[in-house]
């Protein structure tokens, strides 16, 4: 057998977008690397490649200052000079939707086309950890590896630098795992591997040494002969001396191949060497060879909410609304989905592992806000013109009075408490008093929780409306509305039913729960018995750390909400919920001590103020909390403990739910300790099998579960405040992460909002994600008769006399005739094990996609029901591509069967006519 190693050296750049230095400062320092990496692939044919750090914005933001030389860099990648893609940003793949992921994979293909396609290989190289699905993903598009830094733990002494990393499904991808980074051959030939060395003399001696002990250190991790060197780092360039370097190793380094190539060309040598890999299933999350900072998951929350809402609004409401309004007859916009991919495009840019992280300096941030608006107004827009479009293709000639639609963007049918506003004309004696019917005019009990008046733009033409906020319990089915009809008269008498309350508590038939003197909650599950008492306290702490990790003082003192009073108040009562608000003030201190040791002396209120909701025969109680901070380098954080005993958690993640084990690993000598810390999407259970509870959330990814002297508590992170990007004194890190800039703007200063609910169920975590589905996609209400319009509170300079307009210019209703009914599903996914993850049209417009995955491990059998025939129907791949034709059940429904853990994408062609 050969003694002989492989070694290939690929020169790249890792490009930041925006980090320690705003966008466009970067981006001039793009423009002058891409210029001179154009310039010296032209000079030097021995420079035979160079990556463009695997995401295509950068070509994007390099052409938008030098669109002249969008042919030359096209030449470039199709003769292999340079490769871009797979992705279009490198994103972090835990605080961002798996829808998320999957766009920007596509978006990051569909603009490598012009380049003669992406490079395939799964470069991931400076994500904090990395999910579980990642393989399946990377399969999806045709991609067979990946190659990743940060994450590993223990698992790093049986894995090596090579194996197989294995999906929930079975799918597989040769995983390449860098141990030092992306950059074990950074800066070759100078004494700073990160920094500029264009005052430095290049060291051909220093650069032989720098070769032979990056080989050195990963000889004894490598279970094959081939060795990748990445010579490159963030927003390097590229070093024009390297060919001769390589030369010059080739004579001096004996049994050794040397190679300036690609990642391929280093997954071709691992293969070649013909060696039974060994193989891991699951995420990445740990800190023994690199920090993995798990503190981002709470840095910045504002933002892990904004990114929650403005996907949520694309993935469960703009994207399929779109698709039904198709379905249902009407005729929309032959731009919708470009509209649809520039609202993705400007949601994708805030996807970058630094920006979503919160990890920059302020006015990185302060950008990102205006790129969420922009995407969050594209699918406002969206959604309100889809409802207009299905309500005009249906008929509310069944009842007199005012159509709502109701909406249900899920795979599965829903009987549950919609809430939302209706808007009524002022003078419509509905707005006074009114009672709610269904389309067999059976009464539906309404409860109205507030009522505002303002003025509405309508054509030009002002009109003041009433806008009334109700809740009201209404059946819904899959992927489709219901409506409900307003009609003057007194409101339907509220039903016998479980829906009680006292002075401090309520039940419902699922729950009790009972405020305590303090604020906290006891919580009766009356399905299974179960008793939760202390739920629900709040606990602040010093924060000494950053923007990437937190950490205590060595003095560290909590304050806490126990054992304090809260001001309890019953706000609403009737047919359809009960609704408490608990509000309370914890003295903290303004900020930590000049010293950093311990906390300041000094103190300031923290308000804290949550509204408890209790539905009508709904699971669940429902909690939005508002906190008005006022203080510095502290952490806001509220507990949910039980006496449970498991052995791990069961958290929400990217297309799976994850098992995590609650104790933590074994960890001397790694770089980071582990901690509590983790990520989580829709919720987090803790169960023993035969009872749990469950935390649900609505964008606070931050969770710890930990145990206590008497079981375990769930603990959800609120807010997190520090005031800067990386501090080098931290007692938990042993490095600097960053540069030591301040960030006033971390400290998250002024009011927040956080909206979460407890769940307490029998069995073990299948009995909470239907409920958390419903949870972070609610039904939405619509007036189905509605006009054009936007509000006039704002617009004082209009000048318009409202006087005249309500005894002259009364707008046109709508007619109430349609070719649909009032009630309509039009699409069904079954079982309801299976969660629907995407509903859109084909980029043409012509064709309906539908994604769904099984979080389970048993394989089923899915059935997908369309209301419109199929005509032909196809399995694709990620990046939908045709795989095969599929055979559909009957005209309106198609059945496969489903893995255990798979992502399945469908595409229908229905019959429209």
């Amino acid at each position: 057998m050969s003694n002989r190693t492989f070694v290939t050296i690929v020169p790249h750049t890792h490009w930041d977008r925006a980090w320690y230095v705003p966008f466009q400062e970067y981006r001039a320092r793009l423009v002058r690397l891409i210029d001179r990496l154009i310039a010296l692939l032209d000079a030097d044919p021995a420079y035979r490649f160079f990556m463009l750090d695997g995401q295509t914005s950068i070509l994007e933001d390099y052409l938008e200052v030098r669109p002249d030389r969008a042919a030359l860099l096209q030449d470039l990648a199709k003769s292999g000079r340079i490769s871009v893609g797979p992705w279009y940003v490198l994103p972090d793949e835990f605080l961002v939707s798996p829808e998320a992921l999957i766009r920007n994979l596509m978006l990051g293909h569909r603009m490598g086309e012009a380049y003669g396609g992406v490079m395939k290989a799964g470069y991931v190289p400076d994500g904090f950890g990395h999910i579980a699905q990642l393989p399946q993903i990377m399969r999806g598009f045709g991609i067979d590896s990946a190659f990743f830094w940060r994450g590993i733990g223990s698992e790093a002494d049986a894995l090596g630098t090579e194996f197989n990393w294995v999906a929930a499904d079975g799918s597989a991808v040769l995983a390449i795992w860098m141990p030092w980074g992306y950059h074990n051959l950074s800066n070759v030939g100078f004494p700073i591997r990160w920094g500029d060395t264009s005052q430095m003399a290049f060291d051909w001696e220093m650069g032989l040494e720098q070769i032979r002990g990056a080989l050195a250190e990963l000889e004894p991790l490598s279970n094959t002969p081939a060795r990748l060197l990445m010579n490159g780092i963030d927003h390097a360039e590229a070093q024009p001396r390297l060919p001769a370097l390589i030369q010059l190793a080739a004579e001096h380094i004996p049994d050794v191949e040397f190679r300036h190539a690609t990642l391929g060309d280093h997954l071709a040598q691992v293969r070649a060497a013909g060696v039974d890999l060994p193989e891991f299933q699951g995420e990445f999350r740990w800190g023994r060879y690199s920090e993995i900072l798990q503190g981002v998951y709470s840095t910045r929350i504002y933002l892990k909410q904004i990114n929650h809402r403005v996907e949520t609004l694309l993935e469960r409401y703009a994207e399929p609304l779109t698709t039904f309004a198709w379905l249902a007859g009407a005729n929309p916009p032959e731009g919708t989905p470009d509209l649809l991919w520039t609202a993705w495009r400007w949601l994708l840019k805030n996807h970058p592992h630094d920006d979503i992280y919160g990890s920059g300096i302020d006015p990185v941030h302060d950008e990102m806000l205006y790129r969420f608006s922009q995407a969050e107004q594209i699918g406002t827009i969206l959604v309100r013109d889809s409802l207009r479009q299905l309500a005009r293709e249906a008929d509310f000639t069944a009842q007199p009075g005012t159509p709502v639609l109701v909406y249900n963007p899920l795979g599965w049918p829903r009987a549950e408490v919609a809430t939302g506003t209706i808007d009524f004309d002022f003078d419509d004696p509905t707005a006074d008093q009114f009672r709610l019917v269904d389309g067999q005019g059976q009464p539906v009990p309404v409860q109205i929780l507030g009522s505002e008046d303002s003025v509405w733009l309508e054509t030009l033409k002002p009109n003041r409306k009433r806008r009334v906020t109700v809740a009201f319990p209404v059946d819904v089915p899959a992927c489709g509305y219901t409506t409900v009809y307003a009609q003057p008269g007194q409101p339907a008498p509220a039903p016998a039913g479980d829906l009680r309350h006292q002075a401090n508590g309520a039940e419902n038939a699922f729950l009790a729960f009972s405020i305590e003197a303090d604020g906290s909650l006891t919580v009766t599950d009356k399905q299974t018995g179960a008793v939760y008492p202390g739920l629900h306290r709040f606990f602040d702490v010093d924060d000494a750390g950053d923007e990437y990790s937190y950490c205590p003082c060595p003095h560290s003192a909590t304050v806490s909400s126990e054992g304090q009073t809260a001001r309890i108040e019953l706000v609403a009562a009737g047919p359809a919920l009960v609704r408490f608000r608990v509000s309370q003030t914890l003295a903290i201190p303004v900020s930590l001590a000049p010293n950093r040791q311990h906390r300041s002396d000094r103190r300031v209120d923290l308000p804290i103020e949550s509204t408890l909701t209790l539905y009508r025969d709904q699971p669940g109680l429902y909690i939005e909390t508002r906190v008005d901070n006022r203080a510095q380098d502290h952490k806001l954080t509220v507990t949910f403990p039980t006496d449970l005993q498991p052995y791990q958690a069961f958290v929400d993640a990217a297309f799976q739910v994850s098992a995590r084990a609650i104790d933590l690993p074994a960890s001397v000598g790694w770089v980071e300790d582990p901690t509590p810390l983790m990520h989580q999407r829709a919720f987090t259970d803790l169960s023993d099998g035969q009872r749990g509870l469950a935390i649900l959330n609505r964008g606070l990814p931050c969770v710890e579960v930990e145990r206590t002297g008497h079981g375990t508590r769930i603990a959800l992170t609120l807010l997190r405040c520090v005031g800067w990007l990386s501090r080098d004194d931290l007692s938990n890190r042993h490095v600097a992460a960053g540069p030591l800039l301040p960030t006033p703007g971390a400290q998250c200063p002024g009011e927040h909002v956080f909206e979460y609910a407890l769940l307490p169920h029998a069995g073990d975590w299948r009995a909470v994600q239907r409920f958390a589905r419903d949870y972070t996609a609610p039904l939405r209400l619509a007036r189905a008769d509605t006009h054009e319009g936007m509000e006039l509170r704002e617009m004082p300079f209009i000048g318009v006399d409202l006087d005249w307009y309500n005894r002259v210019a009364k707008p046109i209703p709508w007619p109430r005739e349609g070719r649909n009914p009032d009630r309509l599903s039009l699409l069904a996914l079954e079982p309801d094990s299976l969660i629907l993850s995407a509903v859109r049209r084909s980029a043409d417009g012509q064709r309906l996609i539908v994604r769904f995955y099984n979080p389970i491990a048993e394989p089923v059998t899915a059935s997908l029901t369309s209301w419109r025939p199929i005509r032909v129907a196809y399995r694709l791949n990620l990046n939908e591509e045709r795989q095969e034709t599929l055979s559909a059940t009957d005209r309106h429904r198609l059945t496969l069967p489903v893995r255990g853990g798979q992502i399945v994408t469908c595409e229908l062609l229905p019959e429209l006519s």
